[in-house]
């Protein structure tokens, strides 16, 4: 993907960073404008996949720091986990735009960072800060933010030492710095919207709460283990790997239940079940805001890897005897086989979007390589002559390949047809290379409506000295 410029739908273009102010993104308006002065806009497809690993890679550092992750292993599993997860994968299908992306995580993960690591009003402001701007970047990542809030408040409350009302209270000031962000960011996108005189968009139900969204937040949450809705678990290694981790980390947190029953621990007992179901709520809270989430949007389904790394990192740092620490790393491996194996198959899983984005690319090209050809050859062309395209959205040319060989593959976020893509105009002129002034055809002329659909001859013509392609009635 890095050494090969893969086109798709929104990054047809080669310079541009996307709507902004109109889909709450004050803040990617900022950085893209300061890009776009300095000529850093283009889509360089190494340059950005570079710059977005290497800010990954910082956030996954900062997260384990934050959830107090030791083991060497556990590290490694972090990074690697939240470096292929397929939400990258999907935001790799807009390459222009993922380096802010990498730096929306970065933001999100810092002001966590400063809420868990640091303490005090100043550094209370800057997390809700940083998590505003991160928001305004892409507000997917505030479910990322939640659920490792709620990851290390649980990691608090397996530890011994740490006293209930304590947890409680970091659990209450945690939550007020994620409410305290979005609220920032309201805020701050309500001026950005007067100032540009624009008005939100519900791009995707966006600021509309779903009737069943605690059905879904559920369902979705355990549905990971044995279908694909999400687009996170195409194959039984993924499902596999999902279900090895629910029931190891419902059997850590049982042990720690069953050692906190021994010591009458009873209100911690409370506490670690109210966090697990916060802890699903928290991964799928961008249900509350949003209608339609796509893989890209599910980047929080990352902490149920990062979950079960925690809980295994801190069984094995409180086991008393040699027996419980030799059984520990045991299971502390079982598990990094497991998610070896899945991160592995999300390599795969990537490798293969890639692919498919490359034969749609060829398709295409060799698709409208040959309608170029028709239109050159037309009896009175011209070059500099309008084209109109009508249909191209739709294709009806029974001709036409659609990728069947990818089917087991597909992902939202990509064109499945790469040549049916909306901003085909931006293809044909720079990839086929054919400049040209497209135009909207009249759809009520009678010689057009006449006219049969690509590639039956008489399907390109030139109809008031505009070139006429029609692929669909």
């Amino acid at each position: 993907m890095f050494m090969n410029k893969l086109p798709n739908y929104d990054d047809m273009g080669i310079n541009g960073f996307g709507a902004t102010f109109r889909l709450g993104r004050w803040f990617l308006w900022f950085l893209a404008a300061t890009a776009y002065h300095l000529d850093f806009v283009y889509s360089l497809p190494w340059v950005n996949g570079f710059i977005t690993l290497v800010l990954i890679a910082l956030s996954a550092g900062l997260t384990a720091d934050v959830l107090g992750v030791k083991s060497t292993a556990g590290n490694i599993v972090i990074g690697a986990a939240m470096a292929v997860y397929p939400s990258w994968t999907a935001t790799f299908f807009f390459m222009f735009t993922a380096p802010y992306y990498g730096a929306a995580l970065l933001l999100a993960v810092c002001a966590v960072w400063c809420t868990v690591k640091r303490k005090g009003k100043f550094w209370f402001a800057a997390g809700s800060l940083l998590l505003a701007c991160s928001m305004g970047i892409y507000q997917a990542y505030m479910p990322f933010a939640a659920s490792i809030c709620v990851i290390a408040v649980m990691m608090m409350s397996v530890e011994r030492e740490n006293d209930c009302i304590e947890i409680v209270k970091k659990a209450v000031y945690y939550f007020s710095q994620l409410l305290s962000g979005g609220i920032l960011y309201i805020i701050i996108t309500q001026f950005s919207l007067i100032a540009t005189r624009q008005k939100l968009s519900r791009y995707r139900g966006a600021g509309t709460v779903q009737n069943d969204f605690i059905r879904r937040i559920f369902s979705d949450f355990f549905g990971i283990v044995y279908n694909n809705d999400l687009e996170l678990s195409y194959n039984i290694v993924t499902k596999g790997m999902y279900l090895f981790l629910f029931l190891l980390s419902g059997l850590l947190l049982l042990l720690f239940i069953l050692q906190f029953l021994k010591e009458h621990q009873y209100l911690k007992i409370v506490v670690i079940a109210v966090l697990a179901v916060a802890f699903a709520v928290a991964v799928n809270s961008i249900y509350i805001v949003i209608q339609e989430v796509y893989s890209l949007m599910r980047y929080a389904y990352v902490c149920l890897l990062i979950l079960p790394v925690c809980l295994l990192d801190r069984y094995k740092r409180n086991a008393a005897s040699k027996r419980r620490i030799q059984c520990a790393l045991w299971t502390e491996w079982s598990a990094m086989l497991v998610l070896a194996a899945g991160i592995l198959s999300y390599c795969h899983f990537a490798n293969a979007q890639y692919l498919s984005m490359y034969l749609g690319y060829e398709q295409a090209s060799g698709y409208y390589g040959s309608v170029i050809t028709q239109i050159k050859m037309l009896d009175g062309y011209e070059p500099g002559m309008k084209t109109a395209l009508v249909g191209s959205g739709q294709i009806e040319d029974q001709s036409l390949y659609r990728n069947q060989v990818m089917e087991v593959f597909e992902m939202s976020g990509r064109d499945t047809v790469l040549a049916e893509a909306y901003s085909i105009e931006y293809f044909i002129r720079y990839y086929c290379g054919f400049d040209t002034e497209f135009v909207e055809a009249d759809l009520t002329s009678k010689e057009i409506i006449q006219m049969p659909v690509y590639p039956a001859a008489g399907s390109i013509k030139i109809v008031e000295d505009v070139v006429v392609v029609k692929f669909a009635e």
